[in-house]
């Protein structure tokens, strides 16, 4: 099984190569042979990488330790439903992985963007199947997961311990899916380029539509990486700001704006060349993302799949980056808008300016992670830049940026007058002081959480504001309330989708805002029988359960916790101690609910029953995790489309003819 993912890797290498060759061929000499060849030779790749896969996994669920990469990731106590986590838990499968994942998004992406982009899709093809080319070289040539060992162990290494979680069948997949499906709205804009098509519209659509793609996946994975760290490595947060985070916040940041700038040029005509240099810069710090996640040279704690190749990934980083600025450049005259920026106060002009804060937070980021590598090159010292420059700096822009999102729906496309802007900003500007007002009766004094609340109370009310007059027009009409909500949903999925979003997000603010300034925790020294509190909790300590493996010793605490007088029941922090790689496992014991979090984990257990213990509350973090599904639902709302009635499309169809007609008519009396 193992020979036959080996052949089949080497023939999906193959097969790229030519792909790559004949797809650009035949966008350049405009023959329909060579693209046909070269679509069905990408799309066979795909089954030759899932037999890689699936040769790969059944290794490991046989304990093949013949195979290098399985005597590393795994061992006889490994649970077999880890294996797929093993799978990708190191460095080489990790890229098979990515591989046939862009593989599959790829083909689907080049199967729609055949029939709406006809002249696009064969460049697109070629900078797709060049992506994967880069992947399968190294896999074959630099990390081969399915490379054999000259004597056979008979065990292996094991997984690292922190993997050993539920969260971790959906947190990695995520993450590497979304910074490799950065490729895909990519692809078709500088396959555009390519095409001589970038000044025309046409691959707007598709543009946005692989784009939200992406982004959705990015945010999945940021989010699944907080709750995993929340629940698993037991030290009561979420974000630490860390290299490896921020190799997919960066990314995300930039996908952000261009989700939000290509609506513009797709109602105006506006920001052509911007839209492109979004596009790069997103693509690019996916890149860098896939370097610090290989292993560069930035410090961070939770790099699983670090190697010696960081700076592969680098060097072809700079060259697509240049690459693309060539091409960019060559094609400056098709960029031209069409449309310009009238006035400051306008939607355009407000994404503008989000556009330029999300960039600017990305940048920051960028900053605050490598900067490390600069000081360890100026004097030979590691400096690291920690969480509080994060929070100081990227916090006021973020705030700043929640409050474009909340006005920038509200203002009129070209300019908006003065009495306009004062009918609409109104009600949001009222709530917000209304909340600011409430937080501070509430106690609440300290000025960003208070600054915080009050922008998520105006960001909240615009959008409310706008399915309020919506609904409403539509129930004059005669529509009953119910119907007329959903009807407006419907009128414009792309529009009241992205509130749905906004929504998702402020809930994300609103938790991390209550978390960030309002959370407390002690360190406890207990024995059983003790009893400690916490705010308006207490907890008993009655004992430690121990349980030994072959691989870790298991310690399971046990405590009665009530809050106020009221009991809440029993909670059971954890911890495990792995010998052969020295490393504490701990799951915290989360008592939940929307208001706060009570949290116990287990920091160590001594020899005379004696054991230390951190408690924490966490306000409001339940909210952050309930964000995830509502922003899901809006983002697949914002890219369902709309099924048009078929008298529309019969008005449609007989529209589009006239047209047709009238410009032919115009052509031939010019030529009379």
């Amino acid at each position: 099984m193992v020979e036959i993912g080996q052949i089949s890797l080497v023939a999906a290498f193959i097969l790229v190569v030519y792909v790559t060759i004949v797809g650009f061929a035949g966008g350049v000499l405009n023959g329909r042979d060579l693209v046909a060849s070269a679509r069905w030779g990408f799309y066979s790749v795909v089954p030759l990488l899932l037999i890689a896969t699936s040769a790969l996994i059944y290794a490991f669920v046989n304990n093949d330790f013949s195979v290098a990469y399985v005597a590393e990731n795994s061992n006889l106590a490994m649970p077999r439903i880890y294996a797929w986590v093993a799978f990708y838990s190191g460095n080489a499968g990790s890229l098979l992985y990515i591989a046939v994942a862009f593989s599959i998004m790829a083909s689907i992406c080049l199967k729609v963007i055949t029939k709406k982009l006809p002249y696009t899709a064969p460049y697109a093809l070629g900078v797709m199947s060049m992506v994967l080319l880069f992947f399968l070289a190294v896999i074959l040539f630099l990390a081969n997961p399915l490379e054999k060992l000259t004597v056979t162990p008979a065990d292996g290494q094991g997984i690292n311990p922190l993997l050993i979680h539920f969260g971790m069948f959906i947190h990695p997949p995520f993450q590497m899916l979304g910074l490799i499906s950065v490729a895909l709205p990519y692809s078709v804009a500088v396959g555009a380029l390519l095409a001589g098509r970038g000044g025309r519209d046409e691959w707007v659509d598709q543009g946005r539509m692989w784009g939200m793609v992406s982004w959705l996946i990015l945010t999945v994975g940021l989010l699944l990486g907080s709750w995993w760290a929340y629940t698993i490595l037991g030290w009561g947060g979420y974000w630490a700001w860390d290299p490896v985070e921020n190799s997919a916040l960066m990314p995300w940041l930039a996908m952000t704006a261009f989700v939000h700038s290509i609506m513009v040029q797709k109602r105006r005509g506006m920001f052509r060349m911007w839209n492109m240099v979004l596009v790069i810069i997103s693509f690019t710090m996916a890149q860098l993302g896939m370097f610090i996640n290989r292993g560069g040279p930035v410090p961070s704690v939770h790099s699983f799949a670090e190697s010696t190749m960081g700076w592969i990934f680098l060097a072809v980083m700079g060259l697509t980056l240049f690459v693309s600025l060539v091409i960019f450049v060559i094609r400056y005259d098709t960029l031209k808008s069409r449309g310009r920026l009238e006035s400051m106060i306008s939607r355009e002009s407000a994404f503008l300016a989000q556009n330029i804060l999300f960039l600017l937070i990305a940048f920051v980021t960028l900053w605050g992670t490598v900067f490390p590598i600069f000081s360890e090159a100026v004097d030979e010292t590691t400096m690291t830049v920690g969480q509080p420059f994060f929070n100081k700096v990227n916090g006021p822009l973020m705030l700043l940026l929640i409050l474009l999102m909340g006005v920038a729906p509200l203002l009129p496309w070209r300019r908006a007058t003065g009495k306009s802007l004062a009918r609409m900003l109104r009600i949001p500007v009222v709530s917000g002081l209304s909340v600011a007002a409430i937080v501070l009766i509430a106690g609440i004094s300290q000025p960003w959480a208070v600054a915080s609340f009050a922008i998520c109370g105006v960001a909240v009310s615009g959008v409310l504001q706008e399915w309020g007059r919506g609904t409403f027009s539509r129930h004059r009409r005669g529509e009953g309330w119910p119907r007329a909500f959903l009807n407006l949903l419907n009128a414009n999925r792309p529009r009241y989708g992205g509130y749905i979003v906004h929504l998702a997000i402020i809930m994300l603010g609103v938790g991390i805002t209550a978390s960030s300034f309002y959370s407390v925790q002690r360190d406890v020294v207990m024995q059983p029988g003790d009893t400690e509190t916490l705010g308006k909790y207490t907890f008993k300590y009655i004992g430690v359960n121990e349980e030994s493996f072959s691989d870790r010793l298991e310690e399971t605490a046990e405590f009665k916790v009530w809050s106020g007088d009221k009991y809440i029941g029993y909670m059971y922090p954890y911890r495990a101690f792995y010998p052969e790689f020295r490393i504490a496992a701990t799951r915290g014991a989360i008592n939940s609910s929307p208001m706060e979090d009570f949290y116990l984990v287990p920091s160590e257990f001594g020899e005379d029953d004696q054991a230390v213990f951190r408690a924490l509350i966490n306000p409001m973090i339940w909210w952050m995790w309930a964000s995830g599904p509502i922003l899901v639902f809006g983002t697949l709302v914002a890219l369902v489309p709309r099924r048009r009635s078929k008298n529309v499309q019969l008005r449609l169809t007989s529209l589009t003819a006239r047209v047709g007609d009238q410009n032919q008519s115009s052509v031939l009396g010019a030529e009379d």
